[in-house]
């Protein structure tokens, strides 16, 4: 599937900013942290790197934190932190070093801050938290700042220090199990009346960027939900065995992204989701155009989910990807897990909550942030009667969702700070239009 811009996944998580902390989960690199305000991700792992890379929002950023999950050089933090320190660093400064040791919530880490002028002449303060994980494996926060901005920044940091949690083993993991299990019985909970107060849903999505002067437009769309057989799936339905006439609920959303609007260059995604009442089976359709002036390049993904059977005691996912820019068509199998929620579900599944859901849940879903297939998980966390914590994927940083009075999602912020919003038709024409963007 050819690589498209990552606003295009910006519908996998739906959340809004408020003014609670940002709270970094990552299972790829075994942390739970919170970062320092105004935090803005620079690199996630598996973006040519395998580090969070955080810096300060804004033209003239005053510090950046880097996280790492690197190889344990010596059996304990401090021994570990020293011989980092001397593989990055002059020996002498690197000797002359005070390490520091901090309880982890039982989990011994080594820290250090120090002032360093390097070549070029200009002094930066510096600062390092190491912590043992498993595997032979050490967590690893670097912190970079100015002398100017050391007092103010320097405490915020170490806020970063003293409160991350390792989530690399198995007993360190009881918080996202309880989840888990929240998860499972809130999808085990619902009936096909619940699913049906969806039918009839249409959304007009506005996805801009709020950061400058005025409004950047990034892509409008829209979502609807309505009861469909399995085949609708397929934009031009043929002829359909008996599986694929069996009634289920189908979203649709139709989102078009600014690749490049002075050379006309734009990409169309369309993501057809099924799921049968009883959330056992789904499919869904995910294909992508990318239209420069009159040539069209085109991608398509392909999925079908089947429960447990004699054959796939764990019940099987079915991934076909074709590329047409690349001529290729790969195929995958992998295990959905439970509990699961199915994709046409993960933009609408807070509505299912109404306005009193519970304080936290998670679920096993499929990760579209990445080019590798793959499964992941999705973590909710309330904050307050109308606003959810989403933590999807390689994001790392949550997106937050506010709600209105009847529990359905109104506004969406990520943590680029790009917003979607529900709209309506002559409101994104009307910004379209005046910006002289192109409509479909």
């Amino acid at each position: 599937m050819m690589r498209i811009p990552l606003m295009i996944a910006t519908l996998t998580a739906l959340t809004m900013s408020t003014s609670a902390e940002q709270l970094l989960i990552s299972d790829e690199l075994g942390v739970r942290m919170p970062v320092p305000p105004m935090a803005d991700i620079m690199q996630r792992p598996g973006d040519g790197g395998s580090a969070f890379l955080l810096r300060e929002k804004g033209s003239k950023p005053t510090w950046s934190l880097k996280v790492e999950s690197v190889e344990l050089e010596e059996p304990d933090a401090s021994s570990s932190l020293r011989a980092i320190l001397r593989n990055r660093l002059p020996e002498a400064t690197a000797e002359a070093a005070t390490i520091t040791t901090i309880d982890l919530d039982g989990r011994e880490a080594a820290q250090v801050w120090l002032t360093y002028t390097g070549p070029s002449g200009t002094p930066v303060v510096l600062g390092w938290l190491a912590a043992p994980q498993v595997l032979g494996h050490c967590l690893l926060l670097g912190a970079v700042t100015t002398p100017e901005a050391a007092a103010r920044v320097q405490p915020l940091i170490q806020k970063s220090f003293t409160e991350s949690r390792l989530i690399d083993r198995a007993n360190g993991n009881d918080r996202l199990q309880a989840d888990l299990d929240h998860g499972g019985d809130l999808l085990k909970s619902l009936s096909e009346s619940n699913l049906r107060s969806l039918l009839g849903r249409h959304y007009v999505l506005r996805v801009f960027d709020p950061t400058g002067a005025e409004d950047r437009e990034v892509a409008y769309g829209t979502l609807d939900v309505s009861e469909a057989a399995r085949s609708s799936v397929r934009k031009h339905p043929g002829p359909s065995s008996k599986a694929e006439e069996e009634e289920g609920l189908l979203v649709v959303t139709h989102l078009r992204f600014i690749e490049n609007a002075e050379a006309d260059i734009y990409i169309d995604r369309v993501q057809r989701c099924w799921v049968s009442w009883d959330l056992q089976r789904e499919t869904w359709v995910d294909s992508t155009t990318r239209r420069d002036g009159k040539m069209r390049t085109g991608s398509m993904e392909v999925a079908i989910r089947e429960p447990p059977s004699v054959t796939s005691p764990r019940g099987q996912l079915l991934i076909i990807r074709q590329d047409e820019a690349h001529g290729t068509r790969d195929t995958w199998t992998l295990v959905p897990t439970d509990p699961w929620l199915p994709r046409g579900l993960r933009w609408l599944v807070r509505d299912l909550l109404g306005p009193h859901p519970p304080e936290r849940s998670a679920w096993h879903t499929w990760d579209e942030t990445t080019m590798t297939p793959r499964i992941t998980i999705r973590r909710d966390a309330t904050d307050g009667p109308n606003v959810c914590w989403t933590w999807l994927g390689r994001d790392g940083l949550p997106t937050a969702l506010t709600a209105g009075a009847d529990g359905t999602w109104q506004r969406a912020s990520r943590p680029d700070g790009t917003i979607i919003e529900r709209s309506d038709e002559d409101t994104v024409t009307q910004r379209w239009r005046n910006s002289g963007l192109r409509l479909r």
